[in-house]
C-alpha cells in the first residue's frame, strides 16, 4: 500500500521541485516579453528529464500557474 502511495505521491513532489527551480530562473533571466528558461538547467538541477520539465511547465502555464515564457534546450 505504501508503495502506491509513494508512487502517486513522487511524481507530485518532482513537478512541485520542476516548477520551483523553473520559476528561480525565470526570476534571473533577463525581463522580456517572454524570458528564456534553460531546460537542460532546470532537469540538470531536478534529475528530472528534459521532456518532463518541458511538459510540466507547459501544463502548469496553460493552466494560469506559470508566467509565459520561452524554453530553449
Amino acid at each position: 500500500m505504501f508503495d502506491v502511495i509513494g508512487a502517486t505521491i513522487q511524481p507530485m513532489l518532482e513537478k512541485s521541485k520542476v516548477l520551483e527551480i523553473a520559476y528561480d530562473l525565470y526570476l534571473e533571466a533577463p525581463q522580456s516579453s517572454s524570458p528564456e528558461i534553460n531546460l537542460r538547467e532546470v532537469a540538470q538541477r531536478t534529475g528530472v528529464s528534459l521532456f518532463e520539465c518541458r511538459n510540466a511547465i507547459v501544463t502548469a502555464n496553460r493552466s494560469g500557474r506559470f508566467p509565459n515564457c520561452s524554453l530553449v534546450y
